[in-house]
């Protein structure tokens, strides 16, 4: 299928086939006289492969199909004039701008600095970041109506462990594991939650249900602690996520503070 991974994919394998552009290419298929080009049906061959698929003679043909499907839909959407529709026009024009960005992008890519130093500099941000972030171990149950989060408390306050009325009450996935959600970062919780979460004691329930998109919540505060910052080398790939986010977003920014924008 034509995906949106296709676009991020299109500058390295346009360049492969740039190399070969002086030769004449027999085309994957011709439609009413339309030439469907060979580096179409490669383009999406490599994007299978990309997600893990194989290159087999029976994946091509699939593709190909496809192809020519697409091209006789296009061929009777323009026939019908759709392609004149004002909304379609811009969808075009949202599609193209962004294969181009995601080409200027990977184009860029090998310029930006993700150099050892580079890494441990973002690790060092962000381990400063963390150095007095806490961890909550929170449980919960959650109710259908204020009235059954109110009894639930109640059963929890008199007594009851809050594990069986989590499996036997608790309308959440979490109910299987006696509405635990484990160890979570307060930007993990849902502020509406965390408030209140933060004001309890270990071992603590909340005295009123809380109202979320889920349903009317009952927390328990299992526990809390520190939380320990990752090793460098277990952080590797987050940093170099971030660090290629951070490249990105300046070099967006560069080109965004040069031109000239009206509004």
């Amino acid at each position: 299928m034509l995906n949106k991974k296709l676009l991020t994919l299109c500058a390295s394998v346009a360049l492969a086939f740039a190399a070969q552009a002086a030769e004449p290419v027999k085309p994957a298929a011709t439609v009413n006289g339309v030439k469907i080009g060979a580096e179409v049906l490669e383009l999406l061959v490599a994007n299978n492969v990309a997600q893990g698929g194989k290159d087999t003679p029976e994946l091509r043909a699939a593709l190909k199909g496809e192809l020519i499907a697409r091209e006789v839909l296009a061929q009777e959407a323009k026939k019908q004039k759709l392609d004149q529709d004002p909304s379609v026009k811009v969808q075009l024009l949202l599609q193209q701008n962004a294969l181009l960005a995601d080409t200027l992008i990977a184009k860029e890519t090998p310029k930006f600095n993700k150099s050892d130093d580079k890494l441990r500099a973002e690790y060092k941000r962000q381990s400063d970041l963390l150095a007095d972030a806490e961890e909550y171990q929170v449980s919960h149950i959650v109710s259908a109506t204020e009235a059954d989060a109110k009894a639930v408390i109640k059963a929890a306050k008199d007594g009851q462990a809050f594990d069986k009325l989590a499996r036997e009450k608790s309308i959440s996935p979490s109910a299987q594991k006696g509405g635990s959600l484990g160890w979570l970062m307060g930007n993990q919780i849902n502020p509406a939650l965390f408030n209140v979460i933060v004001n309890l004691s270990e071992g603590g329930v909340t005295s009123m249900p809380i109202a979320t998109p889920e349903g009317w919540q009952a927390i328990r505060l299992d526990g809390k602690r520190k939380f320990k910052v990752p090793s460098f080398d277990d952080s590797k790939q987050q940093l170099v996520n971030a660090v290629f986010a951070n490249e990105r977003a300046e070099f967006v920014q560069k080109l965004v503070k040069a031109a000239k924008v009206e509004q």
